[in-house]
């Protein structure tokens, strides 16, 4: 009996060594073997860490590095905003519009990725999008801007797009947190003559920073490796200049069949987000352990 709690884990466990263990220790395995072609792996084929100086050496490999941190970091800035004011709002509307509300925020998250970009992709066509049209009618423009042809513009748009999905997500994780604030602080508050801004500063946030630093968490392995809406959207363009890691391991591995090369892409985005994950995973653990040792 005492191996019941392993055979009710088996499932699960063997799940997740199939889908997600097996496919990293590959990939890893791929990136250091000269894999064209084929993925049948030959000692002769052995190369070692060479996928992983050609791709920190090309120009377009780093360019898109860094184009996918400015990318995750303005994202992740423009999630938490919307995500805060969009949490505020379902939660201090009036108690009957709260169900309708919240399902109009969790429209946008619902759409799948891909159809998300080819979405706004029409919408923010210089030709026939409406948005440039309205644009014009309005005599704000003597002419349809167009969005996508410009690389400060489409990274403007790529970022609007990417975050117009992942706020929804972002709302109902700090709206969670939000909902499990001690009203009896806010009360104090409100005796003490405290205004709403100042609330929100002194008492609302600063409470909430373990659900923000979940978010954060969640909503930074998105952006990283971040590809369906930026293939969808611009493909890469104007030229390269919207590429992303997980774009060049794309055209790698389906477009060049070069698997080796383009596991060394994967491994590199996969090392990034460790980079930005561990941290958080620990923040979040010693703020949760720090307040069930305060209770």
């Amino acid at each position: 009996m005492k191996h019941l709690p392993w055979l009710y884990l088996a499932p699960a466990l063997g799940a997740v060594g199939l889908f997600y263990l097996y496919p990293l220790v590959q990939t890893g395995v791929f990136s250091v073997f000269d894999l064209e072609f084929s993925t049948r792996i030959r000692p002769e084929l052995w190369v070692g860490l060479e996928h992983f100086r050609i791709a920190l050496s090309d120009t377009r490999f780093v360019s898109a590095l860094g184009f996918t941190l400015v990318f995750s970091f303005f994202a992740l800035a423009l999630d938490l905003v919307l995500g805060t004011i969009l949490a505020l709002a379902a939660m201090h509307v009036h108690q009957k519009l709260r169900g309708l509300v919240r399902s109009f925020i969790l429209i946008p998250w619902a759409i799948p990725p891909v159809i998300q970009g080819t979405m706004w992709r029409w919408i923010l066509n210089g030709e026939a999008g409406p948005v440039g049209d309205i644009l014009v009618r309005s005599g704000l423009v003597a002419q349809s801007p167009l969005f996508l042809a410009q690389t400060v513009s489409a990274t403007i748009s790529l970022i609007f797009v990417f975050s117009w999905r992942g706020a929804s997500m972002a709302t109902f994780f700090l709206l969670s947190g939000l909902s499990s604030l001690p009203l009896e602080v806010f009360d104090s508050a409100r005796i003490d003559g405290a205004g709403k801004l100042r609330t929100f500063f002194s008492i609302n946030l600063p409470l909430m920073i373990p659900t923000v630093i979940v978010a954060l968490l969640y909503r930074s392995m998105d952006a990283l490796r971040v590809f369906d809406v930026v293939y969808a959207l611009t493909g890469g363009g104007p030229g390269t200049s919207t590429d992303t890691i997980s774009s060049f391991a794309y055209n790698a591995f389906f477009r060049y069949s070069q698997f080796g090369q383009a596991a060394a892409y994967s491994v590199i985005m996969f090392g990034l987000a460790l980079l930005v994950g561990i941290p958080l995973i620990f923040s979040t653990q010693g703020r949760l352990g720090r307040g069930v040792a305060g209770e």
